[in-house]
């Protein structure tokens, strides 16, 4: 069986700003870092036998303290990255809606087909994590790894291990700093603890 720790990052002043970071960095917030504070100590006594994170800054900062003191060197994916939300990265919704109504009608109109000007739609993210998660299970057989990734990249995975579709990507719920813990095996994927945050 392999076991998969999936992590969302630590809150960041964009979260809090309700700004769009899908592929741009975006820093911890204070609050963030007691979340990581409090993360660390949850994740301190569970076995861990590989981290990964996405290129993204805020993802590597919410699990690098307990990658020293587990002694693991942190693996980079950049395919484990969110949904790139291209001309809009940086803004949120409301903009969008003022600004860009007839985007922002597509948006609802074409749901998971929607494709962000310059960026990606829900259906592109989802088989680029599902390429990439396919993968780490095959290499890392009856291990336990910690995935510390994007809210949509998490629901990217949980809905592909359990349904192999994309169209339970919203019914997830995925919280900063949440954990969420799959079993793996021959296939079969069995869902152990879901958005975990009662250690915050």
């Amino acid at each position: 069986m392999t076991k998969l720790i999936l992590v969302r990052h630590a809150l960041t002043t964009d979260n809090q700003d309700n700004k769009l970071s899908g592929h741009i960095d975006s820093v911890v917030s204070e609050i963030g870092k007691k979340q990581i504070d409090k993360l660390t100590t949850y994740l301190e006594k569970v076995d861990i036998d590989k981290i990964y994170t996405t290129t993204s800054s805020r993802t590597k900062d919410t699990v690098q303290k307990i990658a020293n003191l587990k002694k693991i060197n942190i693996i980079q994916k950049e395919a484990l990255k969110e949904i790139s939300f291209g001309d809009f990265e940086g803004i949120t919704f409301e903009k969008i809606k003022k600004n860009h109504p007839k985007e922002f009608q597509d948006m609802i109109d074409k749901g998971y087909e929607y494709k962000y000007p310059n960026g990606e739609s829900l259906i592109d993210s989802y088989n680029r994590v599902a390429n990439e998660i396919s993968e780490i299970i095959i290499d890392n057989k009856d291990k336990t790894i910690l995935i510390c990734s994007h809210g949509g990249t998490i629901r990217n995975i949980i809905t592909y291990l359990i349904s192999n579709s994309y169209e339970y990507h919203w019914n997830f719920k995925i919280d900063n700093a949440s954990v969420t813990i799959l079993e793996v095996e021959n296939g079969f994927t069995v869902v152990n603890t879901m958005n975990n945050t009662s250690f915050i």
